[in-house]
């Protein structure tokens, strides 16, 4: 029986590639445009790893599971669909259409909770639009998410926010905090309830098919249980944590 190409659901940023900062130094021309701005500048690269990864990861089927919206992945390098989209809020089918009774049961369970929308401006109108930016990141109609990003690339600053706003989140609300990127996420959006529910279908009619994780941040750990093996870059939020006080990481 031929074994059945491999499944790899795969994280993007910071895992694939990069903002230019973070390739280290390695040469412009040694390095792969992965990703573009609205006015076509480069803004992610892959590394000369990164890329050997992406030439490997070419012998399986690629499905993207990321926080970028859809018309935000459209400017990525890579497979567009079938892919998991803006933390789960929308799911892409091998057509490249919406999975309409995915975004149904989110509209359901998004009616019943607090709606982004209201909460935005308790954790938005006071900051300085000149540090900071932000926004909803909605799909199909339906707000799933608020972002807020440093403008100064502070770091510390953006973790120092995320502390000060977390007591005014409602009940079962998340902070997801990785380098410049803050987000706050409603309980019921998440990539690993997206990527379960895509799973169900792939484990009805292929039991036996491989499926490969690959993340770099702390929420991602969601998603990469589900998968039978797990990839993180040892830069990664993720690998730091893991490997923080190991001791079986010993200079």
């Amino acid at each position: 029986m031929t074994a059945l190409t491999p499944l790899i659901l795969a994280d993007l940023d910071d895992s694939l590639f990069q903002t230019r900062g973070k390739c280290g130094d390695w040469p412009e021309a040694r390095l792969r445009p992965m990703s573009r701005l609205v006015d076509g500048a480069p803004s992610g690269y892959a590394t000369p790893p990164q890329q050997g990864l992406l030439a490997w990861l070419a012998h399986g089927e690629v499905v993207p599971v990321t926080a970028r919206s859809r018309a935000v992945l459209a400017r990525v390098d890579i497979a567009q669909a079938p892919a998991i989209c803006a933390n789960g809020g929308c799911i892409l089918t091998a057509e490249g259409t919406p999975d309409r009774v995915w975004h149904k049961r989110l509209e359901a369970l998004a009616a019943a909770g607090t709606p982004p929308a209201a909460l935005y401006p308790q954790l938005t109108d006071t900051l300085d639009s000149a540090a900071f930016r932000h926004w909803i990141v909605s799909d199909g109609g339906l707000d799933l998410y608020i972002v807020i990003k440093s403008n100064l690339g502070d770091e510390a600053g953006l973790a120092a926010l995320a502390e000060a706003l977390a007591e005014r989140l409602p009940q079962g609300w998340r902070i997801h905090a990785n380098g410049n990127n803050l987000a706050f996420l409603p309980p019921w959006l998440s990539k690993r309830a997206a990527v379960r529910y895509w799973l169900e279908a792939v484990r009805r009619d292929t039991p036996e098919r491989l499926v490969v994780g690959i993340g770099d941040s702390w929420s991602d750990a969601g998603f990469l249980d589900l998968c039978h093996m797990a990839m993180i870059p040892t830069q990664a939020q993720l690998w730091q944590h893991i490997a923080r006080g190991h001791s079986w990481i010993d200079g």
